[in-house]
């Protein structure tokens, strides 16, 4: 970058921050008259969104927006957000790529009137009134308009361009791709997501009566279903179906340790979308990734990249995009500076699946005779086999940082242990690993924790990949069958290294367990673990 594009920049921040300030002060009485930043103008005031309930937006927009018909792209804000939000990736986009960019606060949200729809249709229907607003106010293009966000943003772009096929391309990084599991995966309710975004909206959101009586039952009650059937609760498998239909052309992006809204479904489901598509994946918590870039503009690979998608499929521009790798991964182990590994598809990334049978904890043994008959009590309780601690294991990963835990104490009366032989010439887990137990469970309600490590020579462990499950009603004392996958992940394992899986029934920092603490559970053969690996 130049001196003067960096002064450019700093001119830029300085001025929309007064603009923006003094703009919210008026906002009450009426819109705030359109202000010169290098480069474009900047503008506060109110859209009407559906039902003519008023959504408090931030438009930038090139200088010359009378002169000519402008692509437009909608930037609707993250949870508890307000329309600023946006403003690093808005002020590329109207002073680079000529777009008139609609930053808004969702409905229900901050100065937004109305309340929190939760992603559901009334939500989609507020983008749609924008653009019908911005194509009557704004001379905008109608054929070339985008939509992008991270986040909840991320959850918004994604319902709104499957609603309208007037939105050509989409950019989402860190969407809830499901986000009644986000909140409690496999019937598990999290320690802290719930209450994490409760306080992120308690001052700033409206929320329906429905949503309050959801919220508490989740926070107060452990309900681990309190979100189901929401509208646009599985909001990835519902949105591609018609995303494919509208041909839109779908920008993904995820962090691999994402503790608020898991990024294994992007990864995945990825292969579902039949359009043209690009994913970017890299380690990091939520949003870590990408953030910067939207946010506040800073050089950024996920951002750079989406305005570059958005560039070319809304208008026209020969960037060469279009001829890249759609799957672009850097491991969840390699920490900043890694670089992206570039694929045509996920499924071409992902490596073939091996079964690792189990035999009983007392050996540890990974990759045992099949054949071999076993069982052995483990009593229920917390030991040092710990998933995550949330917004933080992934943000230490991200900066090459991630502690290791010495495996060796972690106890054996109260959690399963079993290694793999060391990878003499190490390998690549990529995908989503499967965990299938036998257990026989001392009360009907069972909770597990399985989390796969990659464990050094030294005996220390790195967290590669983990999930819960929660089953109620099972028979005391009868075998079941548990089965669950861990999170998907592309990790580089060291020669030399070895996979060790813990499965524990406590692991209070994330998880809220349904196994009595003291029970004794016992588990035996048939047991197995399939994971993703190749070998170097």
């Amino acid at each position: 970058m130049t001196a003067r594009a960096r002064f450019r920049r700093r001119l830029f921040c300085a001025v929309a921050a007064t603009a923006l300030v003094g703009g919210a002060a008026t906002l009450a009485e009426g819109p705030a008259g359109a202000v010169p930043i290098p480069g474009g103008q900047i503008t506060t005031l109110w859209i009407p969104g559906a039902g003519g309930v008023r959504l408090n937006a931030v438009v930038t927009a090139p200088p010359d927006i009378a002169t000519h018909k402008n692509p437009l792209v909608l930037q609707p804000s993250g949870w508890g957000m307000p329309a600023m939000g946006s403003i690093g990736s808005a002020y590329k986009l109207s002073s680079g790529e000529s777009f008139v960019s609609i930053e808004y606060t969702a409905r229900g949200m901050y100065l937004s009137e109305g309340e929190v729809d939760m992603l559901g249709p009334t939500d989609a229907a507020d983008a749609s009134a924008i653009i019908d607003w911005a194509i009557a106010n704004l001379n905008v293009d109608p054929d070339r308009i985008a939509v992008a966000g991270g986040s909840y943003g991320a959850g918004m772009a994604l319902i709104a361009a499957a609603q309208d096929p007037r939105i050509k391309a989409v950019v989402a990084d860190s969407p809830p791709t499901d986000i009644g599991e986000a909140l409690a995966p496999n019937g598990t309710p999290k320690t802290g997501g719930p209450i994490a975004l409760a306080l992120a909206g308690v001052q700033t959101n409206r929320f329906t009566p429905d949503l309050v009586a959801r919220g508490l039952r989740m926070i107060l009650d452990g309900d681990a279903y309190a979100l189901q059937g929401v509208p646009n609760e599985h909001l990835l498998a519902d949105a591609i179906p018609k995303l494919n239909a509208n041909g839109t052309a779908v920008f993904l992006a995820h962090d691999w340790q994402d503790s608020l809204l898991p990024s294994g479904l992007a990864y995945t489901m990825f292969d579902e979308l039949t359009g043209p598509r690009m994913l970017y994946m890299q380690a990091g918590d939520h949003s870590t990734g990408g953030g910067p870039g939207q946010v506040a503009g800073l050089p950024n690979a996920v951002w750079d990249t989406g305005i570059r998608w958005l560039d070319h499929y809304v208008n026209g521009a020969d960037n060469g995009i279009d001829r890249e790798p759609s799957v672009n991964l850097a491991p969840a182990n390699g920490g900043l500076d890694a670089a992206y590994l570039r694929f045509d598809s996920a499924a071409a990334a992902m490596a073939a699946v091996r079964s690792f049978p189990l035999s009983a904890p007392a050996t540890g043994v990974m990759g045992a005779d099949p054949g071999e008959s076993w069982s052995q009590p483990l009593v229920s309780g917390p030991t040092t086999a710990v998933a995550a601690v949330p917004y933080v294991s992934g943000v230490a990963a991200q900066l090459g940082i991630a502690p290791a835990i010495p495996l060796g104490g972690v106890d054996r009366a109260l959690a399963g242990v079993w290694r793999t032989e060391p990878f003499a010439a190490g390998g690549v887990v990529s995908g989503a690993p499967r965990v299938k137990l036998t257990v026989l469970p001392q009360t009907s309600d069972l909770t597990l924790i399985g989390i796969l490590y990659d464990e050094a020579p030294d005996g220390t462990g790195k967290s590669i990949g983990y999930a819960p499950i929660t089953r109620h009603g099972l028979t005391p004392g009868a075998p079941n069958e548990i089965a669950w996958e861990l999170a998907a992940t592309y990790w580089n394992l060291a020669p030399g290294h070895r996979l060790t899986l813990t499965v524990t029934t406590q692991d209070p920092i994330p998880f809220t367990s349904s196994t009595p603490v003291g029970s004794v559970n016992v588990f035996a053969a048939p047991s197995v673990v399939e994971i993703p690996v190749d070998a170097a």
